[in-house]
């Protein structure tokens, strides 16, 4: 397994911090992840206000992680690193480079007011020679990439019961995908890790069913009766 983790200061977390509402957030999100990866810059001593954690192994995955607030996102990209763990390289599946000018590329068409306006490459038209250019192949990548979002809070803003538990995963961004599982407790970052890592035992959903107390959901036993 490969762990490669990034602090996150003060100016730069409306651009890690934003919340995922559709697949333009989530390629900004991957491509800034990306620059940040890239820069191997010592953050030592300054004052963070989270953090980005690079998790590859089976599973290929990026964590942001706040005080009682996380979320993950799959990462679609290849990274080859040095002996000392120094990001020398990011590829995308089919090979596509994620170099500064690529990335600087992608995130000018995305900030495109047309573009956000109607987000379609297709539609979207581009000059060969100009510099948002070079940065459609991989934009069209990521845009056919499953997001494979999930979100912790520790919500005591906005905390309802059962509707809206204290402790919850949000699973999936979009208004129409999305729903909650509830969360007896906080839990560490080491939890959520596991929770994503196919390498890693699954956890279980334990809820009520009907008069007959708390149990485990029997999956198997349910699609046989289908």
């Amino acid at each position: 397994m490969k762990k490669i983790e990034r602090n996150i200061l003060q100016y730069q977390q409306n651009d890690f911090l934003a919340p995922i509402r559709d697949k333009i957030s989530f390629a900004r999100l991957l491509v800034i992840a990306s620059r940040q990866l890239l820069l191997n810059e010592e953050t030592e001593g300054y004052s963070s206000v989270a953090k980005l954690r690079l998790v590859i192994d089976k599973m290929s995955r990026i964590f942001i992680y706040q005080r009682h607030r996380y979320f993950s996102v799959a990462f679609p990209f290849t990274v080859l690193t040095d002996d000392n763990n120094n990001v020398i390289n990011i590829t995308s599946l089919t090979g596509n480079k994620l170099d500064f000018q690529n990335i600087s590329a992608i995130i000018a068409i995305l900030d495109n007011d047309q573009f956000r306006h109607n987000p379609s490459l297709i539609s979207f038209s581009l000059e060969p020679q100009s510099i948002e250019y070079s940065g459609i192949p991989i934009l069209e990548e990521i845009f056919r990439f499953e997001p494979s979002y999930v979100r912790y809070d520790y919500d005591n803003t906005n905390e309802g019961g059962k509707f809206h538990p204290l402790n919850h995963l949000d699973i999936n961004y979009s208004q129409s995908g999305t729903f909650k599982l509830g969360l007896p407790n906080v839990i560490t970052e080491t939890y959520f890790e596991n929770l994503q890592d196919t390498n890693k035992q699954c956890s279980y959903i334990i809820d009520k069913i009907g008069s007959c107390g708390y149990g485990k959901i029997n999956i198997k036993s349910a699609r046989t009766k289908q």
